[in-house]
């Protein structure tokens, strides 16, 4: 359970009890089939789609300008619709859900859902992932005036918390993991050697070479290199270039490629989704038990680092915006106050953040 939410708490009201809300009851029974697995895949993809990183050699969605961000959530409405075939609901709201309108809401920060005046007395699907924090968490709610708080210029509001978190009902529980943002969890010198080359083909080397060991699932394949059927890339020469530097390319599809999986690594492939590169001549465990602990450590210091800045950056943007707008209201100039502009001061914090953690990573090999 995340840390940010205790539904243990005796003083709050919690969810309706089935059968309180007949549509609340329908939305969830028709979500809640291998959602974990499901809705995860539904962020990872959104959020990666966003990203687009073989088009931008961009690797978080930090890097993003404040339109692609603000788009994230539009993308991930409409992949909930295909992946669930949903039609848009009778009544303005996103979904259709066996006859129930049900409206679909995104936030990368936990709690901050923007509910609009038109989804009051309807079901919102919440859902909500962070690649820093490495949580995700989806649920239902009805909508009540009187759980929300707050408002902006477009007479939105958020849930009140703890009261009206405490009403959602889960369909995948605040703290769950996220599928993991792959590059995020790279060392930067790897992650720069991957996105570096301009062709899918030099990228797809790179990936597989330096990830040796390492199960790198198809998403992550099609996301950072330039062509869907990722299968393609290890039919000809590039399977060849790869053998001849004495690496061999396995998916998880193929009984064989499982076995020789198990022979060089003692790693258990499932599905066709995995792939992993390992050496010819059994050295891949030692060479990965090795770098291992260097690229844990980094990838755990980018995100200390990056949400310790970033953290840092709000808070004096917050209070300058407020002394703006006090300076505003006694000059009677409201309209005059700037938007703020995250990616402004986001995008240079990755690059610091990266280098902090690059030296943790350093420290380590050394």
């Amino acid at each position: 359970m995340s840390r940010r939410y205790n539904s243990t708490s005796q003083t709050l009201p919690g969810p309706p009890s089935r059968g309180a809300d007949p549509e609340l009851d329908i939305a969830f029974d028709f979500f809640a089939p291998d959602v974990t697995r499901q809705m995860g895949a539904i962020i990872r993809q959104g959020t990666d789609e966003v990203i687009a990183t073989s088009r931008t050699r961009r690797w978080t969605l930090d890097q993003c300008n404040d339109q692609e961000k603000g788009y994230l959530g539009v993308n991930i409405e409409n992949i909930v619709r295909d992946k669930y075939a949903l039609d848009e609901g009778a009544v303005g709201m996103d979904f259709n859900v066996q006859s129930v309108d049900v409206d679909c809401k995104w936030s990368r920060n936990f709690g901050g859902w923007q509910i609009p005046p038109e989804a009051l007395g309807h079901i919102c699907l919440l859902v909500h992932g962070d690649d820093i924090t490495g949580e995700m968490a989806v649920g239902l709610l009805r909508i009540r005036d009187e759980i929300l708080v707050g408002g902006n210029r477009d007479a939105k509001r958020t849930i009140q918390s703890p009261g009206g978190i405490s009403e959602i009902r889960w369909l995948v529980a605040p703290g769950t993991p996220i599928p993991e943002n792959f590059l995020m969890s790279l060392r930067k010198k790897d992650r720069d050697a991957i996105l570096a080359p301009r062709g899918g083909d030099a990228r797809a080397i790179e990936l597989f070479t330096r990830c040796e060991g390492m199960i790198i699932y198809r998403h992550t394949i099609e996301s950072i290199g330039q062509q869907l059927d990722e299968a393609r890339r290890f039919r000809g020469e590039t399977r060849k270039k790869l053998l001849e530097k004495g690496f061999e390319v396995l998916n998880g599809h193929w009984k064989a490629d499982r076995q020789r999986a198990m022979d060089l690594g003692d790693i258990m492939l499932t599905n066709r989704t995995q792939w992993i590169c390992l050496r010819t001549d059994g050295s891949t465990p030692a060479r990965r038990a090795a770098l291992e602990p260097a690229r844990i450590a980094e990838a755990r210091a980018y995100r200390k680092a990056f949400s310790d800045q970033i953290t840092a950056e709000r808070r004096a943007r917050k209070r300058a915006q407020k002394a703006a707008k006090a300076a505003a209201v006694q000059m009677n100039l409201l309209d005059t106050i700037p938007p703020d502009n995250e990616a402004a001061y986001a995008t240079p914090v990755v690059t610091q953040a990266e280098s902090i953690a690059a030296e943790v990573g350093d420290r380590l090999i050394l």
